[in-house]
């Protein structure tokens, strides 16, 4: 099915869906928009649609246009400029970023994420080249959070992925390609969900990601019977999953719930018999929420784990004058 009709498909039955699963209060206003720029400018080049590059597609560079004015201006006066344009764009930071990756990552170790280098799926205004590939502020946040997790469970075993809230699908671009026998889930609410399949069909092929139109009906949606790598629900449609993951991710979205919207999704991945948690969150959680998703939350609503390592510097780091903790949890 092709993206746009995709996405009519899931916005229709999200009328019906129930409340728990529906566009909390941040999205609301997320939503038209990021509806109405697809609608009108398509999927080719979703990743310059001003609505993408605020709410799910994350850059380093500013996104003020006076901040971005003067990175061109200064990045037009030779070699001195070029530094100080680098330095708005917060490319430093990026690199160090990178390094963090590339010195701290057991390469011997799965989850295998050497050789990684992002698509240009979705033509992003913005990624950076580091040892001749490509990255993302998105890309690098996944990176070494994935990094941090590896270092702190000897004994991962990361046959099956959930991730709630995945964004365009950089988690599982990240892991499908270099790890054999990998299976990812990711569950997000239309519009997103439509935008990762697109993304997830370019850059994995279109066979290998079961979208939502092949499932939606299915009252029973057993993980061990899904053939293809990469799959995308809609949240109305995680009740319905059994089986067991091994990992669940979810990197910031939460923020984005109510509390009661994140104690549901709690129940649901322990339920799964998830063995890991690789969260991300702000110590000062989002605007636009009623009530602030804060860390005490997290391990209040997965009570069934223990916190095994966090950290909110060198991995937790997000852009510079943004700060966040990742929280790495292990089934007690």
């Amino acid at each position: 099915m092709d993206p746009r009709t995709l996405l009519e498909l899931m916005l229709s039955d999200l009328e019906g869906a129930p409340e728990l699963y529906r566009p909390t209060n941040f999205w609301q206003t997320g939503l038209e928009k990021v509806v109405a720029d697809l609608r009108e400018r398509g999927f080719a080049e979703f990743r310059r649609h001003p609505s993408a590059t605020f709410f799910y597609a994350p850059r380093y560079a500013p996104v003020s246009r006076p901040a971005a004015a003067l990175s061109r201006a200064f990045g037009m006066a030779g070699t001195p400029g070029k530094l100080i344009s680098e330095r708005i764009d917060q490319v430093p930071v990026a690199r160090a970023h990178h390094a963090t990756v590339r010195a701290l990552d057991p390469a011997d170790r799965a989850p295998f994420l050497d050789g990684f280098s992002e698509s240009t799926v979705g033509a992003p205004t913005e990624q950076l080249v580091f040892d001749g590939r490509r990255f993302s502020r998105s890309s690098l946040n996944y990176l070494r959070g994935l990094v941090m997790l590896k270092r702190a469970a000897p004994d991962l075993d990361v046959s099956t992925v959930l991730e709630i809230g995945g964004g365009f699908g950089t988690l599982g671009e990240i892991l499908v390609p270099r790890n054999d026998g990998i299976r990812y889930i990711d569950v997000d609410i239309p519009p997103v969900a439509a935008v990762a399949t697109h993304y997830l069909r370019e850059v994995l092929g279109g066979s290998r990601v079961l979208d939502y139109a092949a499932t939606r009906e299915q009252e029973k949606i057993v993980i061990d019977e899904i053939a293809e790598p990469a799959t995308v629900l809609c949240p109305w449609q995680l009740p319905r999953l059994t089986g067991t993951v091994h990992l669940f991710a979810n990197f910031i979205s939460f923020q984005e719930m109510e509390p009661e919207v994140v104690q549901n999704y709690a129940n649901l991945v322990t339920d799964l018999g998830a063995r890991w948690l690789l969260l991300r969150n702000s110590p000062t959680g989002k605007p636009n929420v009623r009530e602030p998703m804060l860390r005490h939350r997290y391990l209040e609503f997965f009570d069934h784990y223990e916190l095994v390592d966090s950290d909110a510097g060198l991995y937790g780091q997000d852009s510079e004058g943004t700060v966040s903790e990742v929280m790495v949890l292990a089934r007690k």
